[in-house]
């Protein structure tokens, strides 16, 4: 088959196959080498920002707020169009996933089980989010008075049968994390697949929140929380905003 017969076909499937139970997208990406810079070529031609500007006023309005500032924590459905959310899908099956570490710096398989690719300017729908997150950042600022002074993010994948154990996002004293956010990419996520994000709110009380495909969810970064054991293959991207000044990271 030659090379353009294959950029057809992958430029329909980006545009038409998100993660879903039949096709999710491999977790080790290795043989897709020659794949990656079609599939690369393929998003960044279906996409532009105006696919992922959100008018967080709508979605952050005062009942959100509130239920914000209340209780630590709040759930966004419907987050972006089609097009975007069908971008990130493609976008976290290409990605050059590599073994997540705890804050020391060690791999506990058993505590912290997913693997993970930082996200920079080197990713076309990843960078897209990123600007979407920072308008995010702004609204909480001129809100909140939150004090966020930039945003990271990497893609997530957890294989079945792995999971995170209870944790804050700022371990060890730290404070740089003001709010955390994880983006849900799986389609046709049922209760038996597992893989809920387990919170705890403002009042003690725990939630445990279905990782369905469009979803943001929006915490403080002090919250307790856990990711609970995955039953088949789950993809996210996770989120801070910070207070402490950006640092470069490497791809």
């Amino acid at each position: 088959m030659s090379q353009r017969s294959n950029e057809l076909t992958l430029s329909d499937n980006l545009a038409s196959a998100p993660i879903g139970t039949h096709n999710p997208p491999p977790l080790t990406p290795d043989l897709l080498d020659q794949d990656r810079p079609i599939a690369a070529q393929a998003t960044q031609a279906v996409l532009n920002q105006s696919e992922f500007e959100i008018d967080w006023s709508l979605y952050f309005n005062d009942d959100a707020l509130d239920s914000f500032t209340r209780d630590g924590f709040v759930v966004l459905d419907a987050l972006f169009s089609n097009t975007a959310l069908l971008a990130l899908q493609a976008e976290s099956g290409f990605v050059n996933y590599r073994d997540a570490k705890l804050a020391e710096g060690v791999r506990q398989p058993d505590i912290r089980g997913d693997r993970i690719r930082w996200i920079g300017d080197n990713f076309f729908a990843g960078f897209y989010y990123l600007q979407s997150i920072e308008a995010l950042a702004l609204w909480l600022n001129r809100t909140l008075f939150a004090g966020i002074r930039h945003s990271e993010a990497h893609y997530a994948c957890y294989p079945p049968g792995f999971g995170y154990q209870w944790h804050t996002d700022n371990p060890n004293g730290r404070d740089e994390r003001v709010v955390s956010a994880v983006f849900y990419l799986n389609d046709d996520w049922r209760q038996t697949d597992g893989g809920e994000l387990a919170i705890v709110d403002n009042h003690g009380n725990e939630h445990k929140i279905i990782p369905k495909a469009n979803r943001l969810v929006v915490f403080d970064s002090n919250l307790q929380h856990q990711v609970e054991i995955a039953h088949r293959q789950r993809y996210s991207i996770a989120t801070w905003l910070r207070r402490d000044d950006p640092v470069r990271l490497v791809a």
